[in-house]
C-alpha cells in the first residue's frame, strides 16, 4: 500500500500546492496588506515578511522530509532496507531537505544588508 503510485502522486500534488500557496503568499495575493497599514508597508517590512515566508516554507519542507524519512524507516523494518519503495521515500526526503536549504538560502539573500533578524 505504501509503495502505491497513487500515494506518490498525492505527495507531489501536495508539494505543488504548498509551493503555489507559498508563491501566492509571498506575492501578496493570499491576504494582501494588513488593514492597519493601508498598503503603505515599508521596504524593510516587505523584506521581513518575505524572509518569514521563506523560513516558514523551509520549516514545512523539513517537516515533510522528516515524515518521509520516518515512513522509510518504518517500511524498511517491515520489508527490508533495499526495497525500491524504501529507497524512493529516502530519496524524496533528501530532495525535500535540499529544497528546505534552498528556501533558507533564499531567506538569507532576501535580507537587505544591515538588516538584523
Amino acid at each position: 500500500m505504501l509503495d502505491s503510485p497513487y500515494l506518490t502522486l498525492i505527495g507531489r500534488v501536495l508539494l505543488g500546492l504548498m509551493f503555489l500557496v507559498s508563491g501566492l503568499t509571498s506575492a501578496g495575493c493570499a491576504g494582501g496588506q494588513g488593514a492597519e497599514d493601508y498598503g503603505t508597508a515599508s521596504p524593510q517590512r516587505d523584506a521581513a515578511e518575505q524572509i518569514a515566508d521563506y523560513r516558514m516554507h523551509a520549516n514545512s519542507l523539513r517537516e515533510m522530509a522528516d515524515r518521509r524519512q520516518l515512513e522509510a524507516d518504518l517500511l524498511a523494518r517491515e520489508v527490508g532496507p533495499n526495497v525500491p519503495a524504501v529507497e524512493k521515500k529516502r530519496r524524496l526526503a533528501e530532495e525535500l531537505r535540499a529544497a528546505a536549504v534552498e528556501a533558507e538560502n533564499d531567506a538569507r539573500e532576501a535580507m537587505p544588508h544591515g538588516m538584523v533578524q
